[in-house]
């Protein structure tokens, strides 16, 4: 036997075997990636049936960057009594003034949201202090309440009861007292940091199984949130609200913009100026 022509042949068939396990290995380790490729294809958005508006995925390529934010409760004094007419203000606390009107004043027989808005910019250019920094949120008509957030740079400080207005009407959709309370001092706190275009947002909300099927993303912005509270000081992060509607439900979700984190809106909140 030629053993030069027989080591020959066996390098040539261990080349073609390792060839062989090679093409395997590199199939068997790609698969997966073909398989999430194929998964992933529908996102879990379109497959829960969810509407957004148009430029929700526009948005989400334009590079975006926001920092913290800082502030202090404001204190109210008697001082501002002076600059209030037709109503008898009181200071509840020292972080809260309550006033009552001397007249209600009236918005009238449907409250549509346009023509409620318009209305209430009117009152609150003429009774409410600093009411230019204040935009509005929401009327409750089973609570008989429009409610306003204080603003920053012209984003909303979200559901944050040391930053709001609340109005109060009567069974003839007429003001009659308000509270409000407000921060001050307000400045960027660290430094900007990138984060998550909208549409990605609203996807960790949908997998978070946060977003009913079928549902409609009527409204999304950027403004904050608390993040920290203390006697001297409040901080606030960027936060993504969305506000969805099915059926006769409207819900609204907020999730921090940086880290993804939903931030659940507790009791308290809602209910400490009541």
């Amino acid at each position: 036997m030629d053993w030069s022509k027989t080591k020959s042949i066996f390098i040539i068939v261990f080349l073609i075997l390792n060839i062989f396990l090679m093409t395997m290995f590199i199939k068997k380790i790609s698969a997966p990636e073909v398989l999430s490729a194929t998964d992933n294809k529908q996102s879990p958005i379109e497959a829960y049936n969810i509407s957004y508006p148009s430029d929700i995925k526009s948005t989400a390529k334009t590079a975006l960057s926001e920092s913290n934010i800082r502030a202090k409760t404001k204190k109210f004094t008697d001082d501002v009594k002076e600059n209030l007419k037709k109503q008898e203000v009181n200071i509840l606390t020292e972080n809260t003034l309550y006033s009552t009107l001397d007249e209600p004043y009236p918005l009238g027989d449907k409250l549509a949201e346009k023509e409620l808005k318009d209305k209430m910019n009117g009152f609150i250019n003429e009774y409410v202090m600093d009411g230019d920094q204040y935009t509005f949120r929401e009327f409750n008509e089973e609570e008989k309440t429009v409610s306003y957030n204080q603003t920053y740079e012209d984003k909303p400080l979200f559901h944050n009861a040391n930053a709001e207005i609340v109005f109060d009407l009567n069974n003839e959709n007429e003001i009659v007292s308000y509270k409000q309370t407000m921060v001050e001092d307000i400045q960027n706190f660290g430094e900007e940091r990138s984060i998550l275009p909208p549409f990605d947002a609203l996807k960790i909300l949908t997998d978070s199984n946060k977003v009913p099927s079928d549902s409609k993303v009527t409204e999304y912005e950027i403004g904050y949130s608390t993040n920290v509270f203390s006697d001297y000081q409040i901080v606030m992060a960027p936060t993504w609200h969305f506000t969805l509607v099915k059926g006769e439900t409207k819900q609204d979700l907020s999730i921090n913009a940086i880290d993804g984190t939903i931030i659940e809106r507790k009791k308290t909140e809602k209910e400490l100026l009541e």
